[in-house]
């Protein structure tokens, strides 16, 4: 079944109007995103937030936000996240809660990463800290869910989950205890563990590449119906011409 030429240009056009629209979205996401980019590093820039101002704070505003904290550690009610695999080799992540010196709810903080073979070694010398004083970054954990399996370890970093476990209450954000990561995604110098690093925020969507792919087709699109209404419709009229002639 063909259909009649104005409903196919009907249709034709709304499908090039949708595509278009698909692109243009991409191209704005593109730019919240790199907003989004320009304002996580400054705040990344900014000073540290200090105990005790902070534990004041809503986790939105404590978020993407380089956190001094200090207080006391609870290793007996330490977590282990498993199956963190960093440099291509699989290793954990220990997170300890940390109760503020100035009091409240513990902060929960993801104290870094080691391999697997070296597990007794850093958890030993990690629990022989009792005082704590720490910088890292802070990310709001609101709404984070995870699980604990058959080993007792964690799937992921979510105080909701992780305070039922803990038997203690948990502030809904927390911390990711070092500094920034290199760009080249090296190790540290000198094989120091756990490795304390945490990744800026970045934006690894291609949105520009999607646009260009909705902007493509529809061009195509477009390409086929001027071949189709235009110059079909004239090359036509030639032939019959010069077959007159």
């Amino acid at each position: 079944m063909r259909l009649p030429t104005p409903v196919l240009l009907v249709v034709l056009t709304l499908t090039v109007a949708v595509l278009c629209g698909l692109g243009v979205w991409q191209v704005q996401r593109h730019q919240w995103k790199q907003g989004l980019v320009a304002e996580r590093a400054a705040q990344l820039a900014a000073p540290p937030l200090e105990t005790p101002a902070v534990l004041d704070l809503p986790s939105v505003e404590v978020a993407w936000r380089r956190v001094h904290l200090v207080g006391t550690w609870d290793h007996s009610r330490s977590m282990v996240l498993a199956n963190r695999v960093r440099y291509g080799i699989k290793g954990e992540e220990l997170v300890t809660p940390l109760f503020p010196a100035a009091g409240g709810p513990a902060v929960l903080v993801d104290r870094g990463w080691y391999p697997e073979a070296e597990r007794d070694r850093v958890r030993a010398s990690l629990d022989a800290e009792r005082q704590a004083s720490i910088e890292g970054l802070a990310v709001d954990a609101t709404g984070r869910t995870a699980r604990q399996t058959a080993q007792r370890t964690w799937t992921g970093l979510a105080p909701e989950s992780m305070a039922e476990a803990a038997g203690i209450p948990l502030r809904p954000w927390a911390i990711i205890q070092g500094t920034v990561a290199s760009e080249d995604g090296r190790p540290p110098a000198g094989g120091a563990l756990p490795v304390q690093r945490y990744q800026p925020f970045a934006n690894t969507t291609p949105h520009l590449q999607y646009a260009l792919t909705w902007f493509g087709i529809a061009a195509a699109l477009v390409g086929v119906a001027v071949a189709r209404f235009v110059v079909a419709p004239l090359r036509a009229r030639q032939d019959a011409a010069a077959q007159t002639e």
